[in-house]
């Protein structure tokens, strides 16, 4: 027990409105998210914009745990999931998937529409 409580703890030390009180964790906010059919986290159903620079590595969440979407910020670490590199050879403004379930990744291929439309038949018990 005590070896997942510190592995509990570290992995979650350095995300704000976590609290260690000895062994209790306590959460400030709770995130759910949905899982998608690629195995991902849905981090949002709508893409984002983003300006690239030319020659500058950019790493894109692909397991939908990062706060920082839809770049990643190391969360993906307990998962199976690796960030994708984005590079460009000239400055331009992208659309990026937020979803996580494109084909085309990391860019949007607007499969955030079926997604959203699965979502929301799984609460209203259309979809299972």
């Amino acid at each position: 027990m005590s070896n997942l409580l510190t592995k509990t703890r570290s992995l979650l030390a350095r995300y704000r409105g976590v609290q260690l009180y000895g062994d209790i964790v306590r959460l400030q906010q709770v995130r759910y998210l949905e899982v998608g059919r690629k195995g991902t986290y849905i981090a949002k159903k709508m893409p984002t914009t983003a300006k690239l620079e030319a020659g500058k590595k950019y790493w894109w969440c692909k397991c939908g745990l990062s706060k920082k979407q839809p770049f990643c910020d190391g969360a993906h670490k307990p998962t199976k999931f690796k960030p994708v590199m984005i590079m460009v050879d000239k400055p331009k403004t992208v659309l990026l998937c937020r979803c996580k379930q494109t084909s085309k990744e990391p860019y949007c291929d607007m499969t955030h529409v079926g997604v959203m439309f699965s979502s929301f038949g799984k609460r209203l018990g259309l979809v299972k």
